[in-house]
């Protein structure tokens, strides 16, 4: 009898082989540690800004001081001249010597007239221009003018009257001869800064 071999059935078991890790390496990621370091200013550098500030803020004050100061010249310079002007308008009319005949006319060298001849008078008696030598106004004083007077209440106004004939020229060019054919006529005015304007006419004798 023929032996017949059970066949059994053989069972392969394979394993799967680990897969080969193919790639770049990545390092643990590194971190990095925040400094905490403190900024700021230095006590030295404190005290160098702040003189540094203090001289420019010095420098700016300054600066517009002068400027402030200056914004009311052109206002004294117009009220300086506007007064000057009413105090010759007032000389002028005035006679140019206290001997000067009524109705006008030369005074003779022989009648002194460049000797200043003040009366003593009132203020509103004077009648020529010598009357108003080394008169000195603080507040301005004027007996006849369409100004208000108000306006000037920190000015000053000094006034000289002088023999000057030989200052002035004729017509052909040369100089007057006679110191007494002319009176030189001198408004000063203190403006409120301290600043003196001066404004000259001349009174012809006549």
């Amino acid at each position: 009898m023929a032996e017949h071999a059970n066949p059994k059935t053989q069972h392969t078991l394979k394993f799967a082989q680990p897969a080969l890790w193919v790639g770049t390496h990545t390092s643990p990621p590194t971190v990095r540690l925040k400094s905490h370091k403190q900024t700021g200013l230095t006590l030295i550098e404190l005290v160098i800004t702040i003189v540094v500030l203090g001289i420019a803020l010095s420098a700016l004050v300054s600066a517009l001081t002068t400027g402030i100061g200056r914004s009311a010249q052109p206002m004294w310079e117009g009220k300086a001249l506007e007064l000057s002007q009413a105090y010759l308008d007032e000389i002028l009319a005035k006679k140019f010597d206290d001997t000067t005949p009524l109705g006008g006319g030369e005074v003779l060298l022989a009648a002194s007239p460049c000797t200043q001849s003040s009366e003593g008078q009132a203020r509103a008696l004077f009648d020529d221009v010598d009357d108003y030598h080394g008169v000195s106004d603080a507040p301005p004083l004027l007996t006849d003018s369409g100004i208000s007077m108000a306006r000037y209440s920190n000015y000053q106004v000094d006034i000289t009257v002088l023999c000057a004939g030989t200052e002035l020229g004729t017509s052909n060019g040369s100089l007057l001869t006679d110191t007494s054919l002319a009176k030189r006529i001198t408004v000063s005015i203190s403006v409120p800064s301290g600043e003196v304007r001066s404004v000259t006419a001349y009174k012809g004798n006549f």
